[in-house]
This record gives C-alpha cells, structure tokens and sequence, in this order.
C-alpha cells in the first residue's frame, strides 16, 4: 500500500514543558528528545502526567504535535500514537494503534512561546494513513492505567506502510479488533529506527461496576489553572467504544476458548 494515504490538518497553539519527551521505562523505541503536545490552548506539561476523562472525551481529534526551536526541523516526519496498554488480563499486553499520520512538516510561520519553552508546530495537509481513535478507557476492577504515546519518525521518502501492517490501517468505528496487537518495533524498523521525539500521558480507567456512577481520580498535573494546566478530577460516567471495550471482548473469547479445550481436548 503506497503513501497516496494524507493526513487532516492540526489545529495550532502554544505548547510548553521543558521536561517533555520521555519514554515510559521499559518502552521501546525509547527516546529523551522533548515532543510538544497540546489540545486547543492546553499543554501537555510533562511527559507523563495525567489527564482526565473529562478532560479527553471531546477531544476527537489528533493533538497538536511541536518540536523545540532548539532541534533539527528540515525534514518530513511521521506521527505514530499507540496504546501500550490497550490489552489488559491474564493475556500479555498488547499494543493498540491509535493513529499513523505522515507528511509532517515544521510551520516556522506559527512558532510559538510559552514561559521559556518555544515550539514549531507540526502541519500537514494530508488525511491520517490510520484514522484516529480517541483515547477511551474502559471500565475495569481494578482500575488500569493507560500510557498514551505518541512518537515521531523521520519519514522516509516514497514510504510505504509494510503489508504485514496494513491490516490495522482501516477504521470501522462498530469493530476495532483490527487495531489490536499492534507491532510497534516492526513499524519502528520500516521508519529506519529513526525516532525523533515522543512523549506519553497517562489515563486512569473507571473502576467497574460502581454503583454510584463516579469514578477514581487520575491524580494531579503540575497546572494550578487557566488554559495551560489539565484538568484533575475525574467524574465522567463510563461510555462504550474506544480499544479498551474491545480488548476486554477479546479477552473473554481467549478465556472461553481455552476452557473449552480443557474440557473437551482430551476426546478431539
């Protein structure tokens, strides 16, 4: 499949957080090369903070993307966002893909400040090669913490997604099992391993079967209020989609299956 796919634009704004940029530990590709990330004038301050689901779930499309003034902005790059986390249980965890957006170029006609940190956006006229999923988690007991990530490669040119990839590209909002298991290190060498930035935030599902409705809180971000901190309580009643609900499907047919072989596999 040829890259004739494009991206829909981003919406541009300021971006701050001189600590932004990190890898989880133990994540790969790893990086410690600052990535912006912003929704509307709301920063991500830090590579890792939470967010909340009220803060997340009008938030349909991809955030805005920048790199510091200070690092090499000259090329083509490709935005991966994945889920490490999408896949939880007695089942290894398994990467869900969120988007895969490319033809991203620095826009140094937007360059913006805030406090001592200065961003170039990210722009692209193109439509996403993986159509974006908003981050969604699921009720689950206990509750799950999901490490959204996001990642940018250079992108090399005539690029093509690799056929044993292609699979995950198509979005059908009624069945996302296809964005499942999502081989991360395998897109990671068709870019060339040539990761330039990432950063990640981290979302708290709701706690399952709660009979009030609420839900636990995320924790706090390092914002005190106004446009530039995220908002810190959680208390938005569970809603169905998103990788989560479909992970948990899967899980249970694993489960099922497996029982049935144990009862039944001795007389196959």
């Amino acid at each position: 499949m040829g890259f004739h796919h494009t991206l829909f634009g981003l919406a541009w704004c300021s971006v701050a957080a001189p600590a932004l940029g990190q890898t989880f530990s133990g994540f790969k590709p790893a990086t410690s090369n600052t990535l912006a990330v912003a929704w509307g004038a709301t920063p991500l301050n830090y590579s890792g903070q939470p967010l909340t689901i009220d803060f997340l779930k009008d938030k349909t499309q991809v955030p805005t993307i920048g790199l510091p003034t200070t690092a090499k902005c000259d090329g083509t790059y490709i935005l991966l966002m994945v889920d490490p986390d999408a896949l939880q249980g007695n089942i290894e965890t398994q990467a869900g893909l969120h988007t895969i957006q490319g033809n991203l170029t620095c826009n140094f006609e937007r360059v913006t400040g805030l406090g001592n940190t200065t961003f170039v956006p990210l722009k692209t006229d193109s439509k996403p090669l993986a159509p974006f999923i908003p981050p969604e988690p699921q009720p689950k007991n206990p509750v799950v913490t999901h490490r959204y990530t996001l990642l940018l490669f250079n992108q090399p040119v005539n690029y093509i997604i690799p056929e044993s990839l292609a699979y995950a590209l198509p979005l059908d909002p009624s069945n996302l099992t296809n964005r499942l298991n999502f081989n991360i290190p395998e897109f990671s060498e068709s870019v060339g391993d040539s990761i330039v930035a990432g950063a990640y935030f981290k979302v708290v599902s709701p706690k399952a079967n709660s009979t009030t409705g609420s839900v636990s809180p995320t924790g706090s971000s390092t914002g005190t209020g106004g446009a530039s901190s995220s908002p810190i309580s959680l208390s938005a009643a569970s809603r169905s989609g998103g990788l989560s609900g479909i992970a948990v499907s899967v899980v249970l047919a694993q489960y099922v299956l497996a029982l049935t072989y144990q009862v039944f596999g001795a007389g196959l």
